[in-house]
C-alpha cells in the first residue's frame, strides 16, 4: 500500500490560553496552601516556569515609531 505523503497541519504542543489558565489556577492554589508552605513554594515555582514559557511564546509588542514634533 502507497501511501501519499499530505502534510497535517503541525499541531502545537504549547497553548497560551491553557497556559495562562494554569496560571492562575496555580496562584489560587498558592493561596489556598499558603506562600511559605513547601507545597506552596514549589506551586510558586512552577507557576514562574510556566510564566517564562508564556512570555517565549508570545509575539513581541510592535515598537511604537518615534516621531519628532
Amino acid at each position: 500500500m502507497i501511501r501519499n505523503n499530505t502534510s497535517e497541519p503541525e499541531i502545537s504542543f504549547f497553548n497560551l490560553g491553557h497556559a495562562k489558565w494554569v496560571v492562575g489556577v496555580l496562584s489560587m492554589l498558592v493561596a489556598v496552601v499558603g506562600r511559605e508552605s513547601l507545597l506552596g513554594l514549589i506551586l510558586r515555582q512552577t507557576r514562574s516556569e510556566i510564566k517564562s514559557l508564556i512570555a517565549d511564546e508570545e509575539p513581541a509588542p510592535a515598537a511604537i515609531p518615534f516621531e519628532n514634533n
